[in-house]
């Protein structure tokens, strides 16, 4: 497994709070500003933090025996991850307040926050 503290994105002892407001500076600007960090809420499992036009979210990512999991993604590292995202959207959907109409929210990773 690759070593993660040696990695300008990653944010070994961020906290949620710290995270989001690390990613939204610069408001609907920051759109895609990503970093990763170990989770608050589950012990050796990893988040992807990113800004989506402006609003933090947050990924789980779930480590496997062969590599991560985040969403139904399976890579071998998270600068695998990372680089597949920069080049290929994240797919997330978004609430709409018309029950007979969804919407889909695409996010590139763009610029990382450094540690």
């Amino acid at each position: 497994m690759e070593s993660l503290l040696t990695k300008p994105w990653f944010h070994s002892h961020i906290s949620r709070a710290d995270a989001v407001m690390e990613v939204t500076k610069g408001g609907g600007s920051s759109h895609g500003k990503f970093l990763i960090r170990r989770s608050d809420t589950r012990r050796g499992e990893l988040v992807l933090t990113f800004s989506n036009q402006g609003a933090a979210k947050h990924l789980r990512m779930q480590i496997t025996k062969s590599g991560f999991r985040i969403q139904h993604l399976f890579f071998d590292s998270v600068t695998q991850m990372i680089e597949f995202f920069q080049k290929n959207p994240l797919q997330l959907d978004c609430p709409s307040l018309d029950t007979n109409t969804s919407c889909l929210s695409e996010v590139y990773l763009t610029d990382y926050v450094p540690f």
